[in-house]
C-alpha cells in the first residue's frame, strides 16, 4: 500500500511540474483504488499565437526518418566523376534528412559528380532507361519517387514528392 501510494504522489508531481512547464493545456484526471491505480491523461493542444496576433500556428511536427540504409544500384562515369543511382527503403524524410545522407555519403564516396536518389526500385529502373524509351506509367513513377539530386557534386535539387523544399549548395 505504502509503494502504490508514493507511486501515486510521485505520478501526481511529476503531472503537476509537466503542466507548470508546458505551454499546453492539460486536464489529468487520477483515481486511486487500494487495488488498482489508473492515471488518465486528456491533452488539448492550443496553438502558439506569434507576436503580431495575427494569426495561429500549431507546434506539433512530425519526425523525419534519416535515411537507415541504402543501395547503390548503378554507377555512370563521365569526364566529371560518377553518378550514383540510389535506393532508399521509402520513408518520410525531409530536407535535413537527405543533406545528412548526401553529406555522408559524399564523405565516404570519392569522384561522385552526381547523384540520384529514388524510394522505388522500379522507378530507378525505369530512370535509367532512355527518356525516349520510356512509357508514361514509368515517367510517372520516377515522379512519385524521385527524392533528390545531387548535381556537380555540390547543388542538392529536391525532386516528385519532395520538390517543395528548396534546392541548395552542400557546405554553403
Amino acid at each position: 500500500m505504502k509503494k502504490r501510494t508514493s507511486m501515486a504522489l510521485a505520478a501526481v508531481t511529476a503531472l503537476v511540474l509537466g503542466a507548470c512547464n508546458s505551454d499546453d493545456a492539460e486536464i489529468t484526471t487520477t483515481t486511486l483504488d487500494a487495488s488498482l491505480l489508473t492515471t488518465t491523461t486528456t491533452s488539448t493542444t492550443t496553438p502558439e499565437s506569434d507576436t503580431t496576433g495575427d494569426r495561429t500556428t500549431d507546434t506539433t511536427e512530425t519526425p523525419a526518418d534519416p535515411v537507415a540504409s541504402y543501395e547503390v544500384i548503378s554507377r555512370t562515369s563521365s569526364e566529371d566523376g560518377e553518378t550514383l543511382y540510389i535506393l532508399v527503403p521509402p520513408g518520410e524524410y525531409s530536407d535535413v534528412s537527405m543533406e545528412n545522407f548526401l553529406g555522408d555519403l559524399l564523405e565516404d564516396e570519392t569522384a561522385v559528380a552526381g547523384v540520384e536518389v529514388f524510394d522505388d526500385r522500379a522507378a530507378l529502373d525505369a530512370a535509367l532507361k532512355a527518356e525516349d524509351e520510356r512509357t508514361d506509367e514509368e515517367s510517372e513513377l520516377i515522379g512519385q519517387h524521385h527524392l533528390v539530386s545531387l548535381v556537380n557534386g555540390r547543388q542538392v535539387e529536391f525532386q516528385g514528392p519532395m520538390d517543395d523544399f528548396d534546392d541548395f549548395v552542400i557546405g554553403s
